[in-house]
């Protein structure tokens, strides 16, 4: 009889996991004017004479789920892999840039949305334009201009792993003599000099750290819930120890 009961919670997860797996990838915490605050702030600091780029999550290489860089997500929480956010200090306009529509990684992930959803995308999350990555061209976002361009120089946080973290494994990829790959916002960066030789390269990363320190409210009711969320989970696993089980388990 108890483990009847029990089948219920595990029943409904596994019918929620399905839900979130068929549907649209993107998130519904946040209005677009949460995100139009965040870029004002970001484009208030940086001036009129300087644009901000922000490189979202690559694709993964196996099957596992993409998982959005937590700054990239806090910018405009947009979750397809290889999109990209033009904040320009000139214009004052937002411009994402999204892959083409991938219909192998829909196949298994539900709806992913892509360059061609931009009526939606504009919709959704507020930007002024959406394009399409191919786009961007050889001398993005400003070309043979003296624009100052803001662009992250640490890694920002991914799934399981803190920028500490992320920090640590680059530094020991760096320093393998077989291996001595760039950290990918090193490489991003390296890219921006190379295809903008005139304009200054300025780090965006103490900029967004602020502003992310300083949490709305719609922001700290989500921190709440997920730690009411973890709470239980720990009470319930609490409940479940029994001895001889391992911690994995």
């Amino acid at each position: 009889m108890q483990k009847s009961r029990r089948l219920g919670p595990l029943v409904a997860v596994a019918l929620a996991c399905a839900t979130v797996s068929s549907a649209q990838h993107y998130q519904a915490d946040f209005p677009p004017e949460e995100f139009r605050a965040r870029w004002n702030s970001i484009l208030e600091r940086i001036g009129n004479e300087a644009v901000a780029v922000a490189q979202g999550a690559p694709l993964t290489s196996g099957f596992q789920l993409p998982r959005q860089s937590n700054t990239f997500y806090y910018l405009c929480g947009i979750e397809t892999p290889g999109s990209y956010l033009l904040l320009d200090g000139r214009t004052r306009r937002a411009t994402l840039y999204l892959p083409p529509r991938n219909e192998r990684l829909e196949r298994s992930e539900g709806k992913v949305l892509s360059a061609e959803d931009a009526e939606l995308v504009r919709r959704l999350v507020g930007v002024d334009e959406v394009r399409a990555v191919t786009d961007m061209g050889t001398s993005w976002p400003v070309g043979d201009a003296k624009v100052a361009i803001y662009a992250e120089h640490a890694p920002a946080e991914g799934h399981a792993e803190s920028r500490h973290e992320r920090e640590a494994a680059d530094t020991a990829i760096a320093a393998d003599p077989w291996d001595g790959r760039l950290p990918r916002e090193a490489r991003f960066v390296e890219l921006l000099r190379l295809r903008n030789p005139r304009a200054p390269i300025r780090d965006l990363t103490p900029l967004l750290d602020d502003l992310r320190s300083v949490k709305s409210p719609r922001e700290i009711a989500l921190v709440r819930r997920a730690s009411q969320l973890a709470g239980l989970g720990v009470l319930e696993a609490m409940r479940s120890t029994e001895p001889g089980a391992w911690e994995y388990q």
